[in-house]
């Protein structure tokens, strides 16, 4: 009698229902910038949903309005039915640039960024299958340049590779960084499988810097032709470095069986009164052609 208690007891005693008033939070608008500064400003400009709300995401919020402040000139940004473009903007390293939006319920969001300072890679080697592991190649990118001495500088240096199988086919190849590099450890992001290397000066202010990195290819040897990776190295702002390396770690763990068993956590951006990035950065690039034919 005491174990066939302790038995109905179990499994009853998490039957009693728990109600959960969720509220209904007020729409905030979500602002997206971050592009090389001599491009054309583009503005990717939403709102949030709530939980509930089942109405498809409609993409870009093409009912506000977007302001950029340079120099003391308000430009208005137009419209072109994807992004929010700033049409004669004319902006330098070292100058400050503010963005305002006017959203849909009119609220104001406001941002502001600083473009760095430019810095060249005076070396970036790439060289081809540098691993064999378990028949996965991997290749190795030397990332070489001078640090400016002074205040905190921050960096983010991306690979684009695009695999050529025939005359008129190209795909972009899958690629993931790894660095066993102290500076780079120092970072903590490997472990989220970053897309973007991102790394601050914070070890060698000042000095010049040689970091070793990896990138792993996948890819069909029989028909591939070409492959043509170029790199970039980017300096950006600390709220473009926060915000990437909070993204990282928030899409690693959104996925997988575990999802949602988590802690939350926010992504880091510079957006008042609502949420986002804008930053511009300065870059320099270099491409290499592997030709197989």
């Amino acid at each position: 009698m005491f174990f066939l208690s302790a038995f109905v007891l179990l499994f009853t005693a998490c039957e009693t229902p728990v109600d959960m008033d969720i509220p209904r939070a007020e729409t905030i608008t979500v602002a997206f910038a971050s592009q090389s500064y001599n491009d054309t400003l583009q503005v990717y400009i939403a709102r949030t949903q709530h939980i509930y709300d089942t109405t498809r995401y409609r993409g870009c919020d093409s009912t506000a309005e977007a302001f950029v402040i340079h120099n003391g000139t308000q430009v208005p940004l137009r419209y072109n039915g994807n992004r929010f473009v700033a049409e004669g903007l004319s902006a330098q390293p070292g100058d400050t640039v503010a963005l305002q939006v006017i959203g849909a319920e009119g609220g104001h969001t406001i941002a502001q960024t600083l473009i760095p300072e430019s810095t060249i890679a005076h070396s970036i080697e790439i060289t081809p299958s540098a691993l064999l592991i378990e028949d996965v190649y991997y290749s190795k990118v030397q990332l070489s340049f001078d640090d400016p001495s002074g205040e905190t500088n921050y960096y983010e240096f991306s690979l684009t590779v695009t695999q050529i199988k025939d005359d008129s086919a190209s795909s972009f190849g899958y690629h993931y960084f790894r660095s066993f590099d102290p500076i780079m450890v120092n970072e903590d992001i490997m472990q989220y499988e970053p897309i973007t290397m991102l790394f601050s000066d914070a070890m060698f202010n000042g000095s010049q810097v040689s970091i070793p990195m990896y990138y792993s290819l996948f890819f069909i040897t029989e028909t591939l032709q070409k492959v043509i990776v170029v790199s970039e190295l980017r300096s950006v702002t600390r709220e473009h470095y926060n915000y990437f390396k909070s993204l990282y770690k928030f899409m690693y763990n959104e996925s997988g069986i575990w999802s949602g068993m988590t802690l939350p956590f926010s992504v880091n951006g510079n957006i008042e009164n609502g949420a986002g990035l804008f930053s511009l950065f300065t870059s320099t690039r270099d491409t290499v052609v592997y030709d197989f034919r």
